[in-house]
């Protein structure tokens, strides 16, 4: 983030906390709890991450390594116990090559839950940067190469960092610009830019984000703007609400975003 700030008018660099969780599924698990039930009746979820799905109301509770099993409550809460609660991943465009939901489709789906609902606050789960790192061949049409498929492998193989690492960076970018979108269009007097968990390009021989407690992966960006309150964005997605073969969707998506 600090290495791209320059190039947005809402993004600072160096500000940074401490995030909850080395992966998705330990962040929600540490998040989304009874504890935060009040407040959690008073906001709007809309994700991009079937990870949501898979680790609320204990569904598919994770096999954690033994050392975290100590530090981690499955105390979770229900996805009805939001006040909305919009799993646009089910139901939104997809990515060719990742099988995910698009970074564009993800704002719509916002825009129009800030527009309605009556929730306090709002959290807007995107997934890039994630692998694989597609925006490039997205934008030159065309198949992704080895490096952008599996940079972790590239990585491990001799690849040199800089170029893994700009990939990465377009990856940020490409769902960057969809955020753009989403502070342009909403009347919002705080928004934060932050993320679930880091990503790790071989620092303590860790590669992704399995879940450790180390600094790479524990330590995000933290980017407070406002909404530019323009109300100009059209709505073009209404979300889908059959919920044929949900557990094959989850399974398909996570195999497809490296967690099979």
């Amino acid at each position: 983030m600090d290495q791209i700030a320059s190039e947005y008018s809402f993004l600072d660099s160096g500000t940074s906390i401490w995030s909850r969780g080395s992966a998705t599924r330990e962040w929600v698990a540490h998040t989304f709890t009874n504890e935060n039930i009040d407040q959690i009746r008073n906001t709007a979820l809309v994700t991009a991450n079937p990870t949501s799905r898979w680790g609320l109301g204990h569904e598919a509770e994770p096999n954690w390594p033994e050392f975290l099993e100590r530090f981690t409550r499955w105390d979770t809460v229900e996805p009805s116990d939001f006040c909305e609660f919009d799993e646009v991943w089910r139901y939104g465009p997809t990515n060719p090559f990742s099988g995910t939901v698009m970074p564009y489709a993800v704002t719509d789906r916002a825009i129009a839950t800030w527009r309605e609902t009556v929730a306090d606050r709002m959290i807007v789960h995107y997934l890039p940067p994630h692998i694989p790192y597609g925006a490039r061949a997205l934008a030159e049409n065309r198949p992704l190469n080895e490096v952008e498929k599996d940079p972790w492998s590239a990585l491990k193989n001799g690849t040199a960092r800089e170029r893994v690492w700009d990939s990465y960076l377009e990856e940020l970018a490409f769902g960057l610009e969809s955020v753009e979108t989403l502070i342009e269009d909403i009347d919002a007097e705080k928004i934060v830019i932050t993320s679930d968990h880091g990503e790790s390009f071989g620092e303590f021989g860790v590669y992704a984000h399995p879940m450790l407690p180390i600094p790479p992966l524990r330590k995000v960006p933290w980017v407070e703007t406002s909404g530019q309150g323009r109300n100009e964005h059209t709505i073009h997605l209404e979300p889908d609400t059959v919920d044929d073969n949900l557990e094959e969707q989850v399974e398909e998506q996570l195999e497809m975003l490296g967690y099979r």
